[in-house]
């Protein structure tokens, strides 16, 4: 993995995550993050905090970034591309995929897909795996219709948004994540935490987000990284790591790991998702 072991030593990193969502408690827990890397991996690490998750990947193709925290989709189409190498998944609720699921609200008369006739469907934003892109992929591959389907779309930026919009009634639908039992098929936590909602269909595993290094980075600095990750070696880097990923604890991740998201594309005539348009200057 990345270049080979007889290219310097780096003397610096760069760690790119997207300041998409409180970008001040983002940007403390990636300071703290990288303050407690830097002796883990023996080079000075460096934040690098960004707005746009396209601008990230932007930085990473142009080596401003070195690491980043990537969603599965952007990780998707910068392996397609052949620009990262993915080091680990955040586990959560003793998982490291999830589902996504479309949900109306207690009482609803929409209950399946074949109800899904010009409804109004709330987003999270156009380039969330489990807020948008991958629910609305599996209905059409199964053959749903989309523009039928939805009359009036909104995107609300947050899944917390989501969930109120449709429970106080000002969306019919809406998209978030669920932690699914693989064995009962039991929803463990959602997006809409304690609430009461209808599930009208899920699609998943969606892999979990993952922690990329851009194919520059020398392989014993991958490798470096992982480890920490994976087996923090101070209590400092594991409670750092972990608030910032929001994270219990890490896996080794492999281009395998998006292998459900490409096979689900694929089914849709496509090998990766459609991108972002170019980051605002």
């Amino acid at each position: 993995m990345g270049r080979d072991d007889s290219d310097p030593e780096m003397t610096v990193a760069r760690f790119g995550v997207a300041l998409t969502t409180e970008p001040g408690v983002l940007r403390e827990r990636l300071d703290a993050l990288c303050a407690a890397l830097t002796p883990a991996l023996g080079v000075r690490v460096e934040p690098v905090g960004v707005w746009h998750y396209h601008r990230l990947l932007e930085a990473l193709e142009a080596s401003d970034v070195d690491f980043a925290w990537l969603p599965p989709l952007l990780a998707l189409r910068a392996m397609a591309r052949a620009r990262v190498m993915p080091l680990a998944m955040p586990v959560r609720s003793g998982e490291s995929s999830y589902d996504t699921v479309l949900f109306s609200a207690p009482g609803s008369p929409i209950r399946g897909p074949a109800d899904l006739v010009g409804v109004r469907a709330a987003w999270v934003d156009r380039q969330s795996a489990a807020g948008y892109q991958i629910i609305r992929a599996s209905l059409r591959a199964a053959g749903l219709d989309l523009e039928r389907a939805f009359a009036a779309e909104q995107f609300l930026g947050v899944h917390d948004a989501v969930v109120k919009a449709v429970l106080a009634g000002e969306a019919d639908v809406g998209a978030t994540f669920a932690y699914v039992d693989t064995t009962t098929g039991v929803v463990r936590r959602a997006g809409w935490g304690d609430a009461k909602v209808q599930v009208v269909t899920r699609a998943g595993p969606i892999p979990s987000d993952v922690i990329a290094a851009s194919v520059r980075v020398p392989a014993t600095l991958m490798r470096r990284l992982q480890r920490s990750l994976v087996s923090p070696p101070s209590p400092e880097l594991r409670r750092a790591a972990g608030a910032l990923f929001t994270a219990e604890a890490f896996a080794v991740s492999d281009p395998e790991h998006l292998e459900p998201l490409a096979r689900l594309f694929e089914k849709n005539g496509r090998s990766v998702p459609p991108g972002p348009p170019p980051a605002p200057r």
